[in-house]
């Protein structure tokens, strides 16, 4: 048995492990990390078509003001929803502060943002959750009321 190993040097048993390492690593990255790396190269080239869009674009104010023109109706619709959550984020926390000065007292605080909720019943229905959260979150913060969302969330309802 010893003399299988004598005529394979050191040497020649280090470049063929070499050899193996360096194919597999090659297929392992052309075989999980195709998109990434065409993406590199993409780059690499100059190639524009291929890269991913950025997160965050400079949009100078000209362009700015030709996107609103094109989408009025839009535009419209978020400044009026925009100004609708401020508002009913400021009657909300407002009613919560007043509440936290006084003896905690929830038979009162509750009756008072069901009521201000019935008053935005024509509030989006996607971002009912987060604002029954943020009752939620300010009733606990000032130890106001003791509420869970889903109790919140079925005030919108009545």
């Amino acid at each position: 048995m010893n003399h299988l190993l004598h005529q394979i040097s050191w040497l020649q048993y280090l470049s063929a492990v070499l050899v193996a390492m360096i194919i597999y690593y090659i297929f392992v990255i052309l075989r999980c990390y195709r998109p990434e790396l065409q993406n590199l190269l993409n780059r690499l080239s100059g190639d524009k078509a291929g890269a991913p869009l950025q997160a965050l674009q400079y949009q100078p104010e000209n362009e700015q003001m030709a996107a609103a023109v094109q989408n009025p109706m839009e535009t419209a619709y978020q400044e009026a929803t925009i100004s609708e959550t401020d508002i009913l984020v400021g009657q909300l926390k407002a009613c919560i502060a007043k509440a936290a000065d006084k003896p905690f007292a929830p038979a009162i605080l509750i009756p008072q943002l069901k009521q201000i909720l019935q008053q935005h019943t024509a509030f989006p229905a996607p971002e009912r959750p987060a604002i029954s959260h943020l009752i939620v979150n300010e009733c606990e913060k000032t130890g106001t009321a003791l509420l869970t969302e889903d109790e919140v969330d079925q005030w919108w309802e009545r």
